[in-house]
């Protein structure tokens, strides 16, 4: 069963949450290469991201950099918003260089005031670790899913 933990004027899941990572890869070289070019870029990338995870009624609760990290009801919200990011990047003219996002999907445990760091005092110590290990394991271009996502999306009718 999932609440709503409400935090900043947001209404965050809890109980079980399938969570959504992405990274630009390579951002770091991007940003030394392209230090007159990072800003509008990253503007850009938060703006597809921020609007497809939003669409499919996603929250993002956190954003490092180029990191998004954000949380949905169902898998097939999650799916849906990281393959809609996907296809908008892919189809975006980047420029001076191409943008690849990797992205993982886990579903697991969250609660409120578990994880300070990570999550801002929102998620589980163990599925916000799983998350971050999936998303590591793509490619820019890539959405990976966690077993236990994967078995979610395969008992969708």
């Amino acid at each position: 069963m999932n609440t709503s933990y409400r935090t900043a004027d947001r209404q965050l899941p809890t109980g079980t949450v399938t969570f959504l990572f992405t990274d630009i890869e390579g951002s770091t070289a991007l940003a030394q290469n392209y230090p007159d070019e990072i800003n509008l870029l990253l503007e850009r990338h938060h703006a597809i991201l921020r609007q497809a995870i939003e669409s499919r009624n996603g929250h993002v609760f956190r954003i490092v950099g180029d990191a998004f990290a954000s949380a949905f009801h169902t898998i097939g919200d999650a799916v849906e918003a990281a393959l809609e990011a996907q296809r908008r990047l892919q189809r975006e003219a980047w420029h001076p260089t191409p943008v690849k996002v990797r992205m993982g999907i886990h579903t697991g445990a969250a609660q409120a005031g578990d994880l300070r760091e990570l999550g801002d005092g929102y998620g589980s110590y163990l599925t916000l670790t799983r998350v971050q290990r999936v998303m590591s394991a793509a490619h820019g271009g890539q959405i990976l899913l966690s077993s236990a996502s994967a078995e979610l999306v395969r008992e969708q009718p």
